[in-house]
């Protein structure tokens, strides 16, 4: 078993892209976190219901999160941004998984330059663990050499 998880989730595919990457170069294992009920993929409803998602702090339902953190010594975390802030499944894994013991880094995913209080939030979420390396991506699988070259300087840190 590796000693790192990758645990993400991905709307659009960019952190799905970022979080294969980053697991291939890291040797890790990886979760891909799934709503129950899905989000929209377009238009404004995309941006009206995740936007009120992560402002009004909810936790939707998840199809599954990882059954055990133990055999890992780090967890990596991945979302994309949404209103400024982490996709709201990560507000359910937060919940719901004690930290503690294990090294945690996160990245972003974003439209644009600004993940705003994106790894705040995290930090503050974060059970019995302090939030250390952070990297963020603009649209990454739009410019993979670009993203690629990122992916492994962050991998080298996290090594």
């Amino acid at each position: 078993m590796a000693k790192t998880l990758v645990i993400y989730y991905s709307l659009e595919g960019n952190v799905d892209f970022v979080a294969h990457a980053l697991a291939k170069e890291l040797s890790a294992d990886i979760f891909r976190l799934e709503t129950v009920k899905e989000y929209p993929k377009k238009g404004l409803a995309k941006f009206f219901h995740g936007g009120k998602d992560v402002i009004s702090n909810s936790c939707p339902e998840l199809k599954a999160l990882p059954e055990t953190l133990s055999p890992y010594e780090q967890i990596v975390l991945g979302t994309p941004v949404w209103a400024s802030r982490p996709a709201a499944p990560l507000n359910t894994l937060l919940a719901n998984l004690n930290f503690a013991g294990k090294k945690v880094a996160a990245f972003a995913s974003a439209g644009g330059d600004n993940v705003g209080k994106t790894f705040d939030v995290i930090a503050a979420k974060l059970k019995n663990a302090t939030l250390g390396e952070t990297v963020a991506f603009k649209n990454p699988a739009k410019s993979p050499e670009a993203a690629l070259e990122k992916i492994k300087a962050f991998a080298e840190k996290l090594k």
